[in-house]
């Protein structure tokens, strides 16, 4: 009976030492699971994180900075479309990698990579292109979640939403939206020029040609890119074109005004249009400071020939 009983307890006690191994290799193997895990998803994060950190801040318009300038551009339009779909590809690869590599690891970031991926879809306009943005910048506290856990289990950090997270690749990924978008050299005087109160007309519409010059050529080393490069590159010449031309057309009707002072020509149909025309444009706003004297012009000449002081 003691004999027995010696026996049981010996089995017993080998059976709990047993069971104590089993569990502790359970808990090693568990936790270097999870960093295997984390290593493999950081890895697989690293070139997605680059692309959303190199086009996120293109995906939002730019607000006007001046009076001056256009108040909505179709190229910046297509431009910011363009970087949302990049944004929305490299979401999209990112949650089916880390599917494959660490699906129970990584269950929330993949969520927000998702929503990053359903927000970025067909942002064509400035409040979806908002969202997406948005959403984008949604992924850091996430990523701070995840180098939390990463951490735990022994693992390194995750690539997060920054300038500093853009590779090589991924430069030279944006690369051409970055030029088919502008603004180049001849654009930024361009620009100057409009703001600046000391520039004439002459010198903005010098300007405006100088950018088209560079822009055609841009437009045209993009005729074959991929289609959303191209129809950038092709939005951003006809915006430009549009912009001189309208600068054209207010220096004209400036001209023509002009003409208006002379005797005997304030009350003539032809001035009574042209003043009709003046005065719409000075309404919706000048493209260009050079042009800022257009309102008091037309309160010396219109308003005077519409009375029939003239």
């Amino acid at each position: 009976m003691q004999s027995t009983l010696g026996h049981a307890l010996a089995v017993a006690a080998i059976g709990l030492v047993l069971g104590e191994g089993c569990n502790s290799a359970g808990d090693a193997g568990g936790a270097d699971a999870a960093k295997k895990a984390h290593e493999a998803a950081i890895v697989e994060m690293k070139q997605p994180i680059a692309m959303i950190s190199a086009y996120l801040p293109h995906v939002r318009q730019p607000e006007p900075t001046s009076p001056y300038m256009p108040k909505r551009r179709s190229d910046v339009e297509k431009a910011s479309l363009a970087a949302a779909a990049e944004v929305r590809h490299a979401a999209n690869g990112a949650k089916q990698k880390l599917e494959r590599v660490a699906r129970d690891a990584t269950k929330d970031l993949q969520t927000a990579l998702e929503a990053v991926a359903t927000a970025c879809t067909e942002a064509t306009e400035p409040e979806k292109q908002e969202q997406c943005a948005k959403s984008a910048e949604a992924l850091e506290p996430v990523l701070q979640k995840a180098d939390a856990a990463a951490a735990a289990a022994g693992a390194g950090k995750y690539p997060h939403v920054a300038p500093e997270s853009i590779t090589d690749e991924a430069k030279k990924a944006i690369a051409s939206l970055l030029r088919a978008k502008g603004p180049g050299p001849a654009e930024k005087e361009y620009f100057a020029k409009r703001l600046d109160p000391n520039a004439t007309a002459a010198d903005v519409l010098t300007a405006c040609q100088a950018a088209q010059g560079e822009i055609d050529a841009m437009a045209k080393a993009y005729e074959k890119a991929d289609e959303p490069i191209r129809l950038v590159a092709v939005t951003h010449k006809m915006s430009l074109d549009s912009q001189c031309n309208n600068l054209n057309g207010v220096e004209n009707m400036r001209r023509e005004m002009e003409g208006c002072k002379k005797p005997g020509k304030g009350k003539t149909p032809e001035c009574k249009l042209v003043c009709s025309k003046v005065k719409a444009i000075v309404a919706e706003g000048v493209p260009a400071a050079a042009f800022a004297p257009l309102g008091k012009e037309y309160d010396e000449t219109c308003d005077e020939a519409d009375a029939g002081t003239k």
